[in-house]
């Protein structure tokens, strides 16, 4: 499930605000996750956090907003190497990203910058983002 997560640019020129919220509802998500550290100064958990929120923002976005895959890839793949985390996104590849972003992604709110409370997936999302 590892899905990029970089602003398509190309699908937003000319939307300045968009990617601007795009990127707002990304930190926020990051955020929720305790996530917002740089990778000079993160732990393995701390990165993984990061990735999975990102991860997880891209899903969302899918879920929610109709991005195509192909769009959230792009959102997460540049993210990734803007903070220069190529050989820990392998990571997204295992299984336990897989169920952490899954779950958190279908946790989150229909805008995609925080969570539904009341959602199934809420509890075992929040399990699941301990467990890293």
């Amino acid at each position: 499930m590892a899905i990029g997560l970089s602003v398509s640019l190309e699908g937003l020129q000319g939307l300045s605000h968009g990617w601007k919220r795009c990127w707002c509802s990304a930190w926020t998500a990051c955020a929720l996750l305790g996530a917002l550290q740089t990778p000079l100064q993160a732990s393995e958990t701390e990165t993984r956090h990061a990735m999975a929120a990102m991860a997880a923002f891209a899903e969302c976005k899918v879920l929610n907003a109709g991005y195509s895959r192909d769009r959230a890839r792009t959102i997460l793949n540049t993210w990734i190497e803007n903070k220069g985390l190529e050989k820990q996104a392998e990571w997204l590849q295992s299984p336990q990203a897989i169920r952490v972003v899954a779950l958190t992604s279908e946790a989150m709110n229909k805008s995609c910058n925080g969570f539904d409370q009341n959602s199934s997936q809420f509890i075992p999302a929040m399990e699941a983002i301990d467990q890293l």
